[in-house]
């Protein structure tokens, strides 16, 4: 029997680890919301071709060369993190974000270093690409180990609630800033603004580093590894435990293409394909923004009640019964349908997205546990995240349909239940 005390000293422990890990990864991807609202800026100032969509296309492609650098950081910071420790590796890929994150807003534009300016701009999507790569990942791991036994879905689902408070925070400040300046002030100064807030993130790096101890599982582990498996990490994760990466990797395709469809193509469908209006679009996908983060932090706790596997393959299930019904709702088009359908959405996805964090991470021994997320799930994120909203948009372009877009709900839902009947929760592979 669990002792009062025992559960209250628990609590003060993981009540530190979560408002570090939170803090610092939520920094992370706000820089990837502010990115994208100033896109077109950006674009202007960088690269002035004098066509405009030249130059956001230019800036897309800086924006896109961080997310090729992921699969990089997820090897680097996850090979790290197994050799060197958790804590190291956070700390590092904290750094490594908000440094460039705040330089980013200091950078000369075109009118006065010419070229070297979206050449400087794309050096430090890479940097920060790199550093999101096992960012991410290395907060999971790291929350995880920190948990007691019963309560590991409950504290690891803190790692997405940073992930999606994140977006939340930098679309916030993003929007302030756009409605307290006028145009010119904007883009001479105001966008700058948001990417040198992210220098605060230095400070959470010092905290991690200062106060907060790599997890007991991890040391255990290293005691007991074998010297030769340290110099041969990824060769023993690869040729012994591929089916862990495979695993993983198919059990996050619902969470790949999920993510992307709700944080970045619903503001998009709402506005341009059901004509709601700009206005009533960010609204809409606020509001449930919000309720998705703490729909998040309750899938994670029950989870660790009614058991990973049961509840995530019954929401993974749901979801692909429920896409098609939910977007005929949706597909009303008023504001009332666009709220409640998507957060329908949200909801059945958060129930099977919550426990995912400590889903994955059972999936591999503590020894190379990091390096083996890591690469599984940002690959995962790049091949069935990346192009889900492009690949949406086509297909109501395609279909002239509106529900179209749950056709790719209900494939990645079914696949991914898939992997989870053939899972056996507590196995490692």
């Amino acid at each position: 029997m669990i002792k009062k005390s025992d559960q209250i000293s628990e609590f003060s422990k993981m009540k530190k680890v979560i408002i570090s890990c939170v803090a610092g990864s939520a920094l992370e991807w706000y820089d990837f919301a502010i990115y994208g609202f100033f896109a077109s800026i950006i674009g202007k100032l960088f690269f002035p071709s004098g066509d405009a969509f030249q130059q956001i296309i230019a800036s897309c492609g800086a924006f896109a060369s961080g997310l090729i650098a992921r699969p990089i950081g997820a090897i680097l910071f996850g090979y790290i993190g197994d050799i060197c420790g958790r804590k190291k590796a956070l700390v590092i890929s904290i750094y490594m974000m908000a440094v460039p994150t705040a330089l980013m807003g200091l950078l000369p534009t075109y009118e006065y270093a010419g070229g070297w300016a979206g050449v400087a701009l794309t050096l430090i999507r890479i940097l920060q690409g790199l550093a999101l790569g096992g960012g991410f990942t290395g907060t999971i791991v790291f929350l995880y180990e920190h948990a007691s036994p019963k309560k590991k879905s409950t504290y690891s689902a803190w790692a997405p609630f940073s992930l999606v408070t994140g977006f939340i925070l930098g679309a916030l400040v993003a929007t302030s800033v756009d409605k307290l300046l006028a145009t010119e002030q904007l883009e001479t100064f105001g966008w700058r603004i948001p990417f040198i807030i992210s220098f605060l993130g230095t400070f959470v790096a010092e905290y991690v580093k200062n106060k907060l101890e790599d997890p007991k599982e991890f040391l255990d582990a290293q005691k007991e590894q074998n010297p030769n498996e340290k110099q041969n990490l990824l060769r023993q994760l690869f040729c012994k435990h591929w089916k862990g990466l495979l695993m993983v990797t198919i059990t996050d395709v619902l969470t790949a293409c999920g993510y992307f469809l709700i944080s970045i193509f619903f503001t998009t469908y709402f506005d341009t394909i059901l004509y709601l209006g700009r206005h009533n679009a960010f609204i809409i996908q606020t509001i449930n923004m919000f309720f998705f983060a703490l729909s998040i932090l309750f899938g994670g706790w029950m989870a660790d009640r009614l058991g990973k596997r049961t509840q995530m393959l019954a929401a993974t299930v749901c979801l692909a019964a429920l896409a098609y019904p939910l977007f005929l709702f949706i597909g009303k088009a008023t504001f009332v349908c666009a709220l409640l359908g998507q957060f329908g959405i949200i909801f059945l996805f958060s129930i099977y997205y919550g426990p995912i964090p400590a889903a994955i991470c059972s999936m591999f021994p503590t020894r190379m546990r990091l390096v083996g997320v890591s690469i599984a799930h940002n690959f995962a994120m790049a091949a069935f995240g990346a192009y889900a909203p492009t690949l949406a948009t086509y297909l109501v372009k395609w279909s002239g349909n509106v529900t179209s877009p749950s056709v790719l709900f209900i494939i990645a839902s079914l696949v991914t239940a898939a992997a989870l009947f053939i899972w056996k929760e507590g196995s490692e592979y």
